[in-house]
């Protein structure tokens, strides 16, 4: 039984960080204008049945709108998200940068790989900690 329950928080954890790689990236490639599904599978690298899916997810949890053949829209609870995700891989990335003193192309995949990891609280202390240097 405590194997299961193991696997099931992987399972959470692997469901959200895919949700905050969706919403980041809708953000930033809706800068340069509408996104398409088809933007999402090259940007991320997946299948366009695990767009499929996992916007079907994101339309049910009221973080974008969309339908099928259409842009992909954020809401303002989905853009509030993205922007909060944003916001963490800064701060890793300033952290990683300043106080870590990291350098090259590695600075920019840990920052993304550990934005998922903090919790609002400990990016918030991160960010006071930054700023007192």
């Amino acid at each position: 039984m405590h194997d299961d329950f193991h696997l099931d928080l992987h399972a959470d954890q692997r469901l959200r960080l895919a949700k905050e790689m969706y919403l980041k990236a809708i953000l930033q490639l809706g800068k340069d204008g509408p996104v398409k599904p088809v933007d999402l599978v090259h940007c991320l690298g997946v299948t366009k049945g695990s767009v499929s899916e996992m916007l079907k997810k994101l339309a049910e949890e009221k973080f974008i709108e969309y339908e099928s053949f259409r842009s992909i829209k954020l809401t303002p609870k989905g853009r509030k998200k993205a922007n909060l995700i944003l916001r963490k891989y800064h701060i890793v990335r300033q952290f990683l940068e300043k106080t870590l003193k990291m350098k090259g192309p590695a600075v920019h995949d840990d920052a993304c790989n550990l934005e998922h990891a903090f919790s609002d609280t400990a990016i918030e202390k991160l960010e006071r900690f930054l700023h007192k240097k």
